[in-house]
């Protein structure tokens, strides 16, 4: 069965690139979510259906699954993915996301809903209120945040993925290349990345398998 680690470090570049691409397109706007609708609204002019994930408690330092929010009384139709996401933790791993409650010392939601971005394809918002935050799904997204960056933009979604997250480098760079299409040879010397547009990434890697050298070329566009 996968471990929450390994899912994390195959997942988390093209998770951050939907993130970013997300962020980039709402800009300043505040939301609004209805839960009775099932829609989240962004400033005036953006409204998109969810899926709820979880919530983060900011008391006791826990996250909860929004499928096992039985005091909440949520309608089943927006626990879907919550509930696709339970049953894959259940029969492929990891135990994560198949148990109820966790602490937020083990895994945020952050975390947590990379993977599960990585699993269902989808990007995630993070909401805040008081005493907390919930993350949710959103669904029908145009493709400029949900297709494939530019190689230009690979190359910053690596950079900051693997300044900000700890994980095996070879892992994520190797996932990230094949997830967004380039042809990757992947050799004890290091990764070679060839993008479709002719663009190229050459990957080292020291002793202790984390980046060393990360350099390529980017085609005119």
């Amino acid at each position: 069965m996968s471990t929450f680690d390994d899912l994390f470090a195959q997942h988390v570049a093209t998770g951050m690139a939907r993130q970013m691409a997300l962020a980039d397109m709402l800009g300043d706007r505040g939301w609004q979510l209805d839960l009775n609708t099932g829609l989240v609204t962004f400033g005036d002019d953006l409204r998109y259906p969810v899926q709820l994930l979880g919530t983060e408690s900011h008391a006791d330092r826990t996250w909860l699954w929004a499928w096992a929010n039985s005091a909440a009384n949520i309608d089943p139709t927006l626990l879907q993915l919550a509930g696709w996401l339970r049953e894959h933790g259940r029969s492929e791993g990891p135990r994560e996301l198949a148990e109820p409650s966790l602490r937020l010392d083990h895994v945020d939601g952050h975390r947590l809903a990379l993977v599960a971005s990585g699993l269902t394809g989808r990007p995630y918002y993070r909401g805040t209120y008081n005493g907390g935050a919930i993350f949710f799904h959103l669904e029908n997204l145009p493709s400029r945040v949900q297709g494939a960056v530019t190689p230009e933009k690979a190359f910053t979604v690596l950079g900051q993925v693997l300044q900000a997250f700890t994980a095996d480098h070879r892992t994520v760079v190797v996932s990230f290349l094949r997830q967004q299409g380039w042809r990757v040879d992947d050799s004890p010397a290091g990764v070679v990345g060839r993008h479709p547009d002719g663009s190229q990434m050459q990957v080292a890697f020291d002793h202790l398998g984390r980046v060393s050298n990360l350099t390529g070329s980017v085609q005119p566009r």
